[in-house]
């Protein structure tokens, strides 16, 4: 009786299943924090899709069920193959948030970037070889093709989900997140797992084994609940629980405002004490030399002497507090970008230790704000401090660009390089965090013996509208197999300053 009465129910059932995993993506869309540096802000978009999409296959099988006799066939098999097409295309979203988060934990990580593609698209050759066979009937199609889709993209990519959500949680977001946070991310990825089981293990039945004993009809006699619906319940604990453990980006930004608040207070407090110095402290000591300076006027020449170590003294007292003002008073100016990475190839010593080749395809005038400047460079020093201490190169090629406002860097030596199963340091932390910060972007390129190149990309924020319509040139005449700085090179030697 209860299964019949699911059975009468069914398309209003798809419909509130399609009401929840809606819900879950545009909850997801409306909560994303484009400002967030969480990791986790930036591959919501891919879990908010797999919510929409999966909300148009359920939708569109509760239209398909009542609506089949009474439109066309050739329309009824459009809107099938579209509801095949969504599902696929759900699961490769929950795949891409999973292995979106997943890669920031380290190189070994990075393989799985283009794999749900890959499967995707074995996915639709397969489907589009089995439409071409006649032996195969419409709904036999439909039942093969989305058990494939299940086994090939949901069962992965909502296990990979699982477990990059939970990693990330428990690597990551400790530091940041609340203890009720911690449990209710948790709590999504469980859903996440059992919602792989249900909807990856549980499909159509299909004439192989074991598919032709584990199948959504198998679940459903056996519970007289449709598998849709429990899948729905695992949807509803994902929801409940993505939305709580959202007001992490609520915390992170009160973090930020503290920041700000702290900083703001620092500003005041610097001013204030440089109106100190130079309103009271300087100019009581000047005053002492003044005073100083009559009283040895007054004395006789060899007793005057004797206070000339004093007077010398205050002087210097003097100038240093000047010296300390203009460094409390100083305001952020534009620096340049070149004379910054060519600063940093002099402190490390390149040239003495191996050839190296720059090339400076951005205008030499060309500035940066200090903030942006600072973080840029922070990167390319720890990229350079592991060319030195680790990689044992001869030669490392410097390179940085200008196009269509973005900003790219390469750093590239022929070291002995590393493979995926070198664990990342906190220096490689450190470098991701900093060109999150630049709303950029990291790539790391290495295999054993083959080297390793750095490649850095970040918008450019400080160049100024009349630079750009001047011709790209480098910062030094370049000879034809490109801009060499061999040792002794005057602006190589490390001895040399300007």
């Amino acid at each position: 009786m209860i299964r019949d009465l699911f059975l009468n129910q069914e398309p209003a059932l798809r419909f509130f299943a399609g009401l929840v995993y809606y819900t879950l993506g545009l909850s997801l869309l409306l909560q994303s924090r484009g400002h967030s540096r969480l990791r986790l802000a930036r591959s919501l978009p891919w879990l908010a899709g797999f919510g929409i999409l999966h909300a148009i296959y359920e939708w569109s099988g509760a239209l398909l069920l009542p609506a089949r006799s009474l439109i066309a066939a050739e329309a009824a098999s459009l809107l099938m193959i579209g509801r095949i097409m969504a599902l696929a295309l759900a699961f490769l979203c929950l795949f891409e948030f999973g292995a979106d988060i997943v890669a920031p934990l380290g190189p070994r990580w990075l393989w799985l970037r283009p794999v749900g593609l890959i499967l995707f698209l074995i996915w639709g050759a397969g489907a589009f070889a089995l439409g071409l066979l006649s032996a195969f009937s419409l709904p036999q199609w439909e039942r093969w093709v989305e058990a494939g889709a299940r086994y090939l993209l949901g069962f992965p990519g909502g296990l990979l989900a699982a477990y990059a959500l939970r990693r990330h949680t428990f690597h990551l977001l400790i530091p940041l997140a609340r203890p009720h946070i911690i449990g209710m991310l948790r709590t999504a990825g469980l859903a996440i797992a059992a919602y792989s089981g249900l909807a990856g293990l549980i499909g159509p039945a299909i004439p192989i084994f074991p598919l032709d004993r584990i199948h959504e009809e198998a679940l459903q006699g056996l519970t007289g609940v449709p598998v849709f619906l429990l899948r729905s319940l695992a949807g509803i604990v994902l929801v409940g629980g993505m939305l709580r453990a959202l007001e992490i980006f609520e915390i992170e930004l009160s973090s930020r405002l503290s920041s700000l608040e702290e900083a703001q207070i620092l500003a005041s407090e610097r001013e204030r004490m440089s109106r100190e110095l130079h309103d009271r402290t300087l100019q009581m000591i000047y005053g002492a030399g003044l005073l100083i300076r009559n009283v040895q006027a007054q004395m006789e020449p060899a007793a005057a002497s004797a206070l000339d170590p004093v007077v010398r003294l205050l002087d210097q007292a003097v100038q240093s507090l000047r010296e300390i003002l203009q460094e409390l008073q100083a305001r952020p100016a534009m620096a340049s970008l070149i004379d910054g990475l060519e600063r940093l190839i002099r402190e490390y010593g390149l040239p003495a230790l191996m050839d190296v080749e720059t090339e400076w395809q951005i205008p030499s005038d060309a500035q940066l704000p200090p903030a942006q400047l600072r973080h840029i460079l922070a990167i390319v020093s720890e990229a350079l401090s592991n060319v030195v201490r680790h990689a044992r190169a001869r030669r490392v090629r410097i390179r940085a660009t200008l196009h269509d406002g973005q900003l790219q860097i390469q750093i590239a030596d022929d070291g002995r390089g590393f493979g995926p199963e070198v664990q990342p340091g906190f220096g490689l932390r450190n470098m991701e965090e900093r060109a999150h910060l630049l709303n950029g972007r990291l790539e790391i390129r290495s295999q054993p013996g083959m080297g390793t190149t750095v490649i850095l990309e970040v918008p450019w924020l400080g160049i100024r509208r009349e630079a750009l319509h001047r011709p790209i040139a480098a910062s030094q005449p370049q000879p034809e197999e490109g801009h060499r700085r061999a040792p002794g090179h005057p602006e190589s030697d490390p001895r040399v300053t300007q």
